[in-house]
């Protein structure tokens, strides 16, 4: 009998180990990610334009940037849901939805206006000046804010709102 309260206890002794070092490795890959963040804090408006047209998406990103790349991203998978960095665990899922070809964008260029923290968590607003070639449901033109939250050691589009202007 004491030999099988003396297994049992070790079996659970390990499993609590094994659980505690994945939360905590976890916790800190979304830890580095949202320093990252504080780190930003507000960035002010450039005069460099990104744009991005059906013929010549690539699945690879621009910059070296997880924010910018997280956009960048959305923007892509707007234009071709069907790229293959196209997934509903990156990017909102309304994105990835099936519309006609002439409301769906052939082209969009932005520019990152400011990056702000969302009081009250980790995530960040995103705020850009943008240009499509269709309406997008009000998503491409003027100023666009894309929202991001941590996931795992990057960021990914939570949502995507646009200012009335």
């Amino acid at each position: 009998m004491l030999k099988r309260l003396l297994i049992v206890g070790g079996f659970l002794v390990l499993s609590g180990l094994a659980f505690g070092c994945l939360y905590m490795m976890n916790s800190k890959s979304i830890d580095k990610v949202a320093k990252s963040a504080n780190d930003v804090k507000i960035v002010q408006s450039t005069d460099v334009e990104f744009v991005y047209k059906k013929d010549s998406l690539k699945d690879d990103c621009a910059k070296d940037d997880m924010v910018f790349c997280a956009i960048e991203r959305a923007v892509k998978c707007t234009i071709n849901p069907d790229m293959e960095i196209c997934d509903r665990e990156s990017i909102p899922s309304f994105i990835l939805g099936k519309v006609e070809d002439d409301i769906r964008p052939n082209e969009i260029g932005f520019n990152i206006v400011k990056i702000k923290p969302v009081e009250g968590g980790r995530d960040i607003s995103v705020y850009t000046k943008s240009q499509c070639d269709a309406s997008w449901f009000g998503l491409c033109n003027g100023t666009v804010i894309y929202l991001l939250s941590p996931s795992n050691d990057a960021w990914k589009v939570v949502n995507i709102y646009a200012l009335e202007e």
